[in-house]
């Protein structure tokens, strides 16, 4: 993998890298449920004739209609590495969506860190495939998706990829985002469209995208967002599990997105709460 300038500008380390890298309406019903019997499988997905996307579809089984959450993983990681966290939101009331990139996931038999210019695209690509289960008869989720309540979400090389897709690639279906252990480049901050709450996860111990490559990204947005600072949290650890900061980042993320998506106070009331000891959450939504 070659070095360029805004990777360093970002803090991304070579071997860190190699080894992991609006608030809604009210509640949408059969989403408050917690701890929701949920199911996995994988949809296939393409972005073009070059570009598959085999997706991870992590979702409740219950009645109702669901929020959706696409989420980006991290460099030479797979979807299935973060199924902790993903079946906690899915458990939490929604749709997780979890792509295989084609050049950034583990197994890849080109791997090209500079290919996350194409991750947001294909993330569009995905979260229409979902959407259109809504209407796809005999499909588990059809009629349980809810195409006004979307988020996306991401680690590492795919929090850049999240960030991505609410500036250079601003995909107006978003409605709040989630950036875990990630930064700014190579989209910058030039954030456009609707505004859309965005939380920030980070490890002040991450020495692969150190802190400052998060506060690059956070700082400038002028949007409602909130920062999740973990004093003793590294670059996998919190995000992978099983781990102390783990369990913070899976209750303050649930929080978020149960009041980003479906309009909950209470849960934003529970976030600074719920990040205990082990976390500090700073609040601008």
């Amino acid at each position: 993998m070659r070095l360029v300038r805004p990777l360093l500008a970002c803090s991304l380390l070579i071997a860190g890298l190699l080894v992991g890298c609006g608030r809604g309406g009210p509640a949408t019903s059969g989403a408050a449920a917690a701890h929701a019997a949920v199911t996995e499988r994988t949809l296939q997905v393409a972005n073009g004739a070059d570009r598959p996307l085999p997706t991870l579809l992590v979702h409740p089984t219950a009645a109702g209609r669901f929020p959706v959450v696409v989420f980006s993983h991290g460099y030479t990681r797979r979807p299935e590495d973060y199924l902790p966290l993903l079946r906690t939101w899915a458990e939490a009331g929604f749709i997780v969506a979890a792509p295989t990139f084609p050049h950034s996931a583990r197994g890849s038999e080109q791997l090209d860190d500079k290919d996350i210019v194409n991750q947001p695209g294909d993330n569009a690509a995905v979260l229409t495939a979902v959407l259109a289960l809504d209407t796809t008869q005999g499909d588990p989720l059809y009629g349980h998706v809810d195409g006004d309540a979307i988020a996306a979400a991401g680690h590492s090389l795919g929090g850049m990829t999240t960030v991505g897709m609410f500036t250079k690639h601003r995909d107006d279906r978003l409605k709040a985002g989630i950036v875990l252990a990630g930064g700014q480049w190579p989209f910058g901050v030039g954030y456009s469209g609707a505004p859309a709450p965005i939380l920030f996860v980070h490890g002040r111990q991450d020495t692969v995208v150190k802190f400052d490559g998060c506060t690059e990204a956070y700082e400038p947005l002028a949007w409602p967002k909130a920062l999740l600072e973990l004093p003793n949290g590294d670059h996998l650890a919190p995000y992978l599990g099983p781990d102390p900061d783990f369990d913070v980042v899976a209750a303050v993320t649930v929080d978020f997105l149960r009041w980003a998506l479906l309009g909950d106070q209470s849960a934003r009331e529970r976030m600074a709460g719920d990040a205990g000891s082990r976390g500090n959450v700073e609040d601008r939504l």
